[in-house]
């Protein structure tokens, strides 16, 4: 009987398991040699190869980790011992996580490498600690009372006449009246810093536990300046003014954050023609439709109030005011002041009609101040406050908001108010508060003057480098100086706060959009047969 011989996959298998049994004890040996931290693995970032005991480990790392560490931020260096919070390493269970990629698969990838001289992958193990995290913590929140700076507001750093103003001709004045400052330079300011507690604790953690970067950087927020707004500006203003050769009260409203500032704002001023402004708002509201174009009586409503705001004599505005009183001018001037009172405007009044002369005034909170003493008109008076605020409150209604639109939701539509705004456009006076911007005849505005033998008074609708806001200034000038003088002064003071808001743009303002396009209402005839083109009127409609 034959004898079978082993198949050639029993002898591969058998000379596969000699192979294997005959490299067990090098693989054994091997294991041996490289524990306890075999090649390629670092302890915390460190190569320990030849270091055979947890203890020449330690005698090698020790010192690395209890030397001091520094901390920094910005300028300053503080030093931070290790040893002041406890901070130990725990080698033994460092050597204890190395010790297992001493079995499996990584340990056979490591010792193929080492057998044919490949190099070897790198493993870390991480640094063990123990610490007291509490008292680091107290320490980076003591470091952060010393360190936390508030931002620094922009500020005026010269008051005095600015460099890029304009050239405009420097007013002669007489030797008894101050000199007055024509610009304001402004800086901008400087970001306050903030330690970040948390963020800061986790950097000097990872510096602690580092065997090189024994330097770190605290974390810090960065706390932008304020944008500078209009109690920025008021201060200042009330600088400026107080050296003006004229006494000049001045109402601004940011129509874009709702902010005003003011100088003198709630002095009593004579309204002059400033207050056909509140004729214009008082006839819209009392229109039953507006100036519609099928109804001859609302045209013809129109017309007096487009003349009024729009040309100086005062024959339109005083037929637009009958008109409110049903034909009556004295009962018109009673509806007039109780509808700018109804809008809480209590200096404001008028008690007949424009141009005309009262004996005694109504009593207001204004024009019963000792001072200022403007001598204001017994007739019609006002203050710059309130004409502010009423040509923002028509702004406001023409984009469906504000004061009017509260108080008149019905009889008061936005197409109303923007209609007074277009009338406006037809006010031809390049007056000091729009030649005073710079590029003056490149700029939206609309405006209503007024004029008196001791007194002038402006209002305006400006769009400016941040969008819309409402300049209202008074003039008293009881013959100190020229007009010529005073004039220069409004110019400057309009300047200086079209150069506020571009300084404002600069910081962070937000951007001003396009203004509005004013068109007439409809069926709206020309009152005259040309007017000269604006920004804000372009087409000279």
């Amino acid at each position: 009987m034959r004898r079978r011989l082993p198949s050639a996959r029993f002898i591969y298998f058998t000379l596969f398991l000699v192979g294997v049994l005959a490299l067990f004890p090098l693989y054994s040996h091997y294991k041996q040699a490289a524990a306890p931290v075999p090649p390629g693995v670092r302890l915390g970032g460190v190569d320990v190869t030849g270091l055979k005991t947890v203890e020449e480990i330690r005698a090698h790392l020790d010192p690395i980790y209890h030397d001091l560490i520094g901390v920094r931020f910005q300028n300053r260096l503080f030093m931070l011992d290790p040893d002041d919070f406890g901070f130990q390493v725990d080698f033994d269970q460092m050597v204890a996580d190395a010790e297992r990629y001493l079995a499996g698969w990584e340990f056979v990838d490591i010792a193929v490498r080492e057998a044919i001289g490949l190099p070897q992958q790198v493993r870390n193990v991480p640094v063990r600690y123990t610490i007291d995290e509490a008292r680091l913590r107290a320490w980076v929140e003591e470091l952060a009372l010393q360190l936390n700076t508030a931002p620094i507001a922009a500020r005026v750093v010269d008051a005095e006449a600015n460099a890029d103003a304009p050239a405009t001709p420097t007013p002669v004045y007489p030797a008894t009246v101050p000199q007055p400052r024509r610009g304001l330079q402004w800086t901008p300011g400087a970001p306050g810093y903030e330690i970040d507690v948390d963020a800061s604790v986790a950097r000097i953690l990872a510096g602690l536990t580092s065997h090189s970067a024994r330097e770190v950087e605290l974390a810090a927020r960065e706390i932008p300046p304020p944008m500078p707004t209009m109690r920025d500006l008021e201060p200042q203003l009330t600088r400026l003014l107080d050296d003006y050769p004229a006494f000049t009260s001045v109402s601004i409203i940011d129509l874009s954050h709702g902010e005003s500032a003011h100088v003198d704002g709630d002095a009593a001023f004579s309204a002059m023609a400033v207050l056909r402004v509140a004729l214009a708002a008082a006839v819209m509201e009392k229109l039953p439709n507006g100036v519609a174009a099928e109804d001859p009586e609302a045209q013809q409503v129109g017309q007096w109030l487009d003349l009024a705001l729009g040309k100086d004599p005062n024959e339109a505005a005083n037929q637009a005011l009958s008109w409110l009183g049903d034909g009556s001018i004295a009962l018109g001037a009673q509806r007039l002041t109780a509808f700018v009172r109804s809008l809480g405007l209590e200096n404001t009044f008028i008690q007949g009609e424009f141009g005309g002369v009262a004996q005694a005034p109504i009593r207001t909170p204004s024009n019963q101040r000792e001072r200022p003493n403007t001598r204001p008109d017994a007739n019609m008076q006002t203050t710059p406050d309130d004409m502010a605020t009423l040509l923002a409150a028509i702004y406001a209604c023409t984009q469906d908001a504000g004061l009017l639109r509260q108080r008149y939701p019905e009889t008061l539509t936005p197409e109303e108010c923007a209609t007074i705004l277009f009338y406006m456009t037809h006010n031809e006076l390049r007056s000091p508060i729009w030649r005073g911007l710079p590029q003056w005849d490149e700029r939206w505005i609309v405006h209503r003057h007024g004029m008196s033998p001791a007194q002038q008074g402006d209002v305006a609708l400006v769009w400016g480098p941040t969008g819309p806001y409402v300049i209202s200034v008074f003039v008293f000038n009881p013959g100190l100086v020229g007009w010529e003088v005073a004039n220069q002064s409004v110019a400057d003071l309009s300047r200086i706060v079209w150069e506020f808001f571009e300084f404002q743009r600069s910081q962070g303002g937000p951007e001003a959009g396009a203004p509005p396009v004013l068109t007439p209402p409809p069926g709206y005839v020309k009152v005259a047969q040309e007017y000269a083109a604006s920004a804000a009127n372009p087409s000279a409609q």
